[in-house]
C-alpha cells in the first residue's frame, strides 16, 4: 500500500561516493534533497580496495575538491599513507594515492552528511521512480512511500541487480553482504534507458599473521606529503607501509587450466 511520505526538490539513490557528493552539492546549494541508502550504515561504505586517488582517479578527487567537494577532506583527513605514484615517469602519468581507515572513512562521511543543513537521509529501497507529463514526480520505496520531487539522481553503484559470484557459485547480493536493489533496473529500462552489467573484484581479506612479508616489496609513504583537499594545510601523519607482490607463471597457468569453470548468468 503508497503512502505520501514527503516533498523535495531533490532525491538522491544511493549513498556511496558518488551518491555522497551529489547529494550534498544539492545541499549546499539550498536545494531541498533527500539521499537513500539500502541500509544507512552502507554510506560511504568502502567495500572494496580502501583506497583513494590512484591514476584517472586522482584528478577527480582534486576535481571534486575544486568544486566543494568532501571526498578530499575526507580522505585527507582519514588516511593511512599517502604516496604520489610513477614518480619515475613524465609528469603526465604521475597520481596521488591515499590507502585510508575504512571505517573512520565511513563515520565521518556519515557524520558530515547527517549535519548538513536542507538534506535529509532516509533507509529505503527505492524501487520505482514515476514521471507525470513527461518529467520526475515521485520516487516510491520498497515499502510503498511516496516522496514527491522534482529530480532524481541514480547513483546505485553495485546494487542494480547485484550478483555475486564465488567460484562455480553465484546469487543475488549486494556488496559486503547488504541486500542487492532488484526492482529500480525494471523502471529504468521502462523508461528507455538501456541496462548493462559490469564486474568488479572484491580482493579477498586475509589475516596479516599468515603474510610473509620479507618476500614482498614495502611501499612506504611519501615523506613530503601531499593531500588532495586544497583546503588542507600542513599535516603530521605517522603511516603505514603497503606491500606489493606479484603473481607468477604457476598462477597463470592455473587460472588457465580453470577458466572454463567461470560460470556468470
Amino acid at each position: 500500500m503508497e503512502y505520501f511520505a514527503g516533498e523535495y526538490d531533490v532525491v538522491v539513490i544511493g549513498a556511496g561516493h558518488a551518491g555522497c557528493e551529489a547529494a550534498l552539492a544539492c545541499a549546499r546549494m539550498g536545494v531541498k534533497t533527500l539521499v537513500t541508502a539500502i541500509n544507512l550504515d552502507s554510506i560511504a561504505m568502502m567495500a572494496c580496495n580502501p583506497s583513494i586517488g590512484g591514476p584517472a582517479k586522482g584528478n577527480l578527487v582534486r576535481e571534486l575538491d575544486a568544486l566543494g567537494g568532501e571526498m578530499g577532506i575526507n580522505t585527507d583527513k582519514t588516511m593511512l599513507q599517502i604516496r604520489m605514484l610513477n614518480t619515475k615517469k613524465g609528469p603526465a602519468v604521475r597520481s596521488l594515492r591515499a590507502q585510508v581507515d575504512k571505517k573512520r572513512y565511513q563515520d565521518r562521511m556519515k557524520y558530515i552528511l547527517e549535519c548538513q543543513e536542507g538534506l535529509s537521509i532516509k533507509q529505503a529501497e527505492i524501487v520505482k521512480i514515476n514521471f507525470e507529463k513527461g518529467k520526475v514526480a515521485s520516487v516510491v520505496t520498497h515499502l510503498g512511500a511516496i516522496y514527491k520531487c522534482k529530480c532524481v539522481v541514480v547513483a546505485s553503484g553495485t546494487y542494480l541487480k547485484g550478483k555475486i559470484v564465488v567460484g562455480e557459485t553465484s546469487y543475488d547480493g549486494g556488496p559486503n553482504g547488504l541486500f542487492p536493489a532488484m526492482k529500480l533496473s525494471s523502471c529504468l529500462e521502462d523508461i528507455g534507458i538501456r541496462i548493462r552489467r559490469f564486474k568488479t573484484g572484491t580482493p579477498a581479506r586475509i589475516d596479516a599473521r599468515t603474510v610473509v612479508f620479507e618476500e614482498m616489496s614495502e611501499q612506504p609513504g611519501d615523506t613530503d606529503i601531499n593531500t588532495f583537499s586544497f583546503l588542507t594545510g600542513d599535516i603530521e601523519l605517522k603511516q603505514l607501509p603497503c606491500y606489493l607482490t606479484y603473481t607468477n607463471e604457476r598462477t597463470h597457468q592455473i587460472i588457465r587450466d580453470n577458466i572454463h569453470r567461470f560460470i556468470y548468468r
